[in-house]
């Protein structure tokens, strides 16, 4: 019983101190766990705190990144800028090195303007003896180019090309669009031609022209010898062509206000050719140089072909005709003059000027009556609009022809109404009507019917 309760109480003791050992353990345990708990968050603080580090890190570089792009984007951004640059230049080159390359223009005939090329642009001088520089308009942005240009030649104008809107003094300059629109196939009157200064000073035979005038599509600004200048000047033109003439105002007027004036003075050359050869001058504001000597050049070559053919047939001086041109008016003789377009076209004919040895065709009464006898053929320079329509009225103004060879034959002839207007830019038919005139059995021009002169019966 003694040793049950001995045992019993040792159970006891030992289940105790298994007890406390166990709480013992569990507390080391605890203590145990309580350290790795602090240790972990020691880490996981250390961790936070190293990633922290590394996110304000990596925001730094992300901002030196965006920084960088952004540089590099401006950097990109320049470089195109540069490209464009040189891509610009490149088609300026290009564009530089077509205009230079260009057919160009050489005057023959024309004796009062004269035009030069230099690279792309054009000096011309007019008949006024002003130094205009043409450069394209394509090239306009070049403004170092133009300065150079500029330097270089001092013009009194700068034109770029082709101009669009123009405004025109005379009625040849006119026919010479006219026929440069026909002959290059583009469209010059209705785009570009603003208005004329006609002043309703004569009548219109160009039925085209006289229908814009008509309807207002072209400006009439006022005459020829004082034109509306504030109207010009209203309308913005980038090219006024005028002709010019001892005492006129007009040129003065026009440059003191400021426009872009150029002087055409075709009917002061003293060739047919040259008159002609203004086309080209007219030519060069257009751009269509080109085209201008082409068609210039088939003129001249038909002219020469004509001539060839006549001193082929008609060899010998004697065969050929002696050929009057004048006109009366208030008794005095107005012949052409020996150093003329009108002697130089009677020559290309084939025909002899009766008066070639008298200067400045001051020509009297009695020189004529003289030579009536030799005069085979009389062009009364007189538009059978206004002049005499028959020998019979020829007769009656200017009675002192009556005994002339010419006039007895019957081979009198005036102009057409369309000869001032038309003729100019039209050489080779005037050439045709004369050969025709002078030898009218010649077979090249057998079908030929006149153009600018009228037969008087």
């Amino acid at each position: 019983m003694v040793n049950s309760i001995k045992i019993l109480g040792i159970g006891v003791v030992a289940a105790i101190a298994l007890s406390i050992v166990s709480m013992v353990y569990v507390i080391w345990a605890i203590n145990e766990v309580r350290g790795d708990i602090g240790r972990v968050n020691t880490n996981i603080n250390s961790n936070i705190n190293s990633l922290s580090e590394s996110l304000s890190q990596l925001s730094k570089v992300v901002e030196g990144s965006a920084a960088s792009i952004g540089i590099l984007n401006r950097t990109i951004g320049s470089i195109e800028e540069k490209v464009a640059g040189i891509n610009s230049s490149v088609a300026s080159l290009s564009e530089f090195l077509r205009i230079s390359t260009e057919p160009k223009i050489t005057v023959k005939y024309a004796k009062l303007f004269q035009v030069t090329y230099d690279g792309p642009v054009k000096v011309v001088k007019d008949a006024e003896g002003q130094v205009i520089l043409l450069v394209p308009k394509s090239l306009s942005p070049q403004r170092n180019l133009i300065e150079y240009y500029t330097n270089k030649y001092s013009p009194q104008l700068v034109i770029y090309t082709p101009v669009e809107r123009v405004v025109l003094m005379s009625a040849t300059q006119v026919s010479m669009l006219l026929r440069l629109e026909q002959e290059c196939r583009v469209n010059i009157i209705n785009t570009s031609l603003l208005g004329i200064m006609w002043g309703r000073q004569y009548t219109w035979y160009v039925p085209k022209i006289a229908d814009m005038l008509e309807k207002g599509v072209l400006k009439d600004f006022g005459g020829a010898d004082n034109p509306n200048v504030e109207a010009i000047v209203a309308s913005k033109p980038d090219l006024v062509v005028i002709y010019t003439y001892a005492g006129s105002p007009v040129f003065r007027s026009l440059k003191n206000a400021g426009l872009p004036v150029v002087v055409d003075n075709e009917y002061l050359e003293q060739t047919l050719l040259g008159r002609f050869e203004w086309i080209k001058f007219l030519a060069l504001f257009y751009n269509l140089d080109n085209c201008a000597e082409s068609l210039f050049n088939r003129v001249e070559s038909l002219i020469s072909s004509l001539r060839s053919s006549i001193a082929d047939q008609f060899p010998a001086e004697d065969q050929r005709p002696m050929v009057a041109w004048f006109s009366v008016f208030r008794g005095t003789i107005y012949a052409a003059r020996p150093a003329s377009y009108v002697v130089d076209a009677i020559t290309m004919a084939g025909g002899r000027y009766v008066f070639s040895d008298i200067p400045f065709g001051r020509v009297s009464r009695e020189v004529v009556i003289a030579r009536s006898s030799s005069i085979d053929i009389l062009i009364y320079s007189s538009s059978i609009d206004y002049g005499p329509k028959s020998l019979s009225e020829l007769l009656e103004a200017v009675p002192f022809v009556g005994d002339m060879k010419a006039v007895k034959e019957g081979r009198v002839y005036v102009f057409a109404p369309t000869y001032w207007q038309l003729g100019t830019a039209y050489p080779e038919d005037i050439v045709r009507d004369l050969v025709k005139i002078f030898y009218p059995d010649l077979q090249d021009l057998k079908d030929w019917k006149l153009v600018y002169f009228v037969k008087l019966s």
